[in-house]
This record gives C-alpha cells, sequence and structure tokens, in this order.
C-alpha cells in the first residue's frame, strides 16, 4: 500500500475562521492513521486516528468534505498495463464480415 493524500474543501465557513475552498490538506498512512494540516494564516498539524474521524470533527454537517486526490503513478500504471495487454487485431478480427478485404489486408482470412 501506500500512504493517501486528500483536502479539506469547505463550501460554507459558518465560524469565519478557516475560510472556503480548500483549507486543509491531509495524508492517511498505511496503518489508517490520518494527519492534517490546515492551509490558514495559523497553520497547524493533528493527528487523528483514522479518516472516519475526520470526517466527524471537520464535516461541519455536510459542508465539508474530504476530497480524495488523484494517485497519478498508480493510474498511469494500470493504464500502461491494460494497453501492454491489448490486441487490436483479435478485437477485431471476428468482427469483420467473412471474405472482407479487410480480414485478408490484416493476414486474418486468406482470400
Amino acid at each position: 500500500m501506500m500512504a493517501k493524500l486528500f483536502y479539506l474543501h469547505r463550501v460554507e465557513d459558518d465560524s469565519g475562521i478557516s475560510g472556503t475552498g480548500r483549507i486543509a490538506q491531509g495524508v492517511i498512512f498505511d496503518n489508517g492513521k490520518v494527519s492534517l494540516t490546515w492551509l490558514s494564516e495559523h497553520p497547524s498539524v493533528a493527528m487523528y486516528d483514522n479518516i472516519g474521524d475526520v470526517r466527524v470533527i471537520h464535516g461541519h454537517e455536510g459542508t465539508t468534505e474530504v476530497v480524495m486526490e488523484q494517485d497519478w503513478k498508480r493510474s498511469f500504471n494500470e493504464l500502461k498495463s491494460a494497453l501492454t495487454q491489448l490486441d487490436p487485431i483479435s478485437m477485431i478480427k471476428d468482427k469483420l464480415p467473412e471474405g472482407s478485404d479487410t480480414k485478408a489486408l490484416m493476414g486474418v482470412e486468406k482470400k
């Protein structure tokens, strides 16, 4: 596994302290513990037992959302793996009509 990055996005700021938009960044460690730092004039760092606690404490009844960051490296590797297994000739050869020139050109069928 690998640590996961996230941020808090606040739609409404009832207190007037944190502001709105992207207000904090965090990381979820492999053991489930969470570290959160505030992106404010007076930043601080806090630790939590899990992401559920962060949602309960800082969710403000739905006005703040935990947004997971895209893991680009993992996404790239998954896409690369899928593309290396791709065989376009096998995918389309069964869909071509028997006796077609295209099938003959692909070497799938002899004319």
